[in-house]
């Protein structure tokens, strides 16, 4: 990875047009090795598609939680808070370990990825994939209809759950990137 740049093609050139052909790249590696700051990065050279980036909310360096930011237009909101600080600020959509899930955000990101869809918007960014999802709660049937459009896709999945991913959503031709 020249200058710690993500050195991979998201998204086809000109010439080249793989719409339709359903690309997917899985953005991958463990807890804390800038999964999200490194898929940003690219996003923001490339300046193409649209999606979703899950962002740390630290309290000093305890995570308080994470907010949702739209890729095109930086919107934020609060996706997840960690239990000692939620005060019943959301409709609570479950749990992730010690972070509770704000449901209304949650429709908010499935119904932008849906409008994403329709749009052909390529790549549609999703981060991040993960034991909720294998659950079939939390982005799982919005993530089955990003990969029924045929569209190309860009996903973070954290390594513990890469191979259980890939087999239960038939990744199997996804092109595997390693974050750090």
């Amino acid at each position: 990875m020249p200058n710690g740049k993500l050195c991979f093609p998201l998204v086809p050139s000109a010439e080249g047009n793989l719409q339709g052909r359903n690309m997917i790249t899985i953005v991958t590696g463990d807890i804390n090795s800038r999964k999200t700051t490194r898929l940003l990065s690219h996003y923001r050279e490339t300046k193409r598609g649209d999606g979703f980036v899950s962002v740390k909310i630290l309290s000093g360096n305890r995570v308080q939680g994470y907010q949702a930011m739209r890729l095109s237009t930086q919107e934020t909101k609060d996706l997840m808070l960690h239990e000692a600080f939620y005060v019943g600020q959301f409709e609570k959509r479950g749990n992730i370990g010690p972070f509770v899930i704000n449901g209304p955000t949650m429709d908010w990101i499935e119904t932008n990825i849906i409008q994403m869809i329709e749009a052909k918007t390529e790549p549609i960014y999703l981060d991040e994939i993960g034991q909720l999802e294998l659950n079939g709660l939390g982005f799982d049937a919005v993530l089955k209809k990003m990969i029924e459009s045929k569209l190309n896709l860009v996903l973070v999945v954290r390594t513990d759950f890469l191979d259980q991913v890939i087999k239960t959503y038939h990744l199997e031709k996804a092109k595997i990137i390693t974050a750090f």
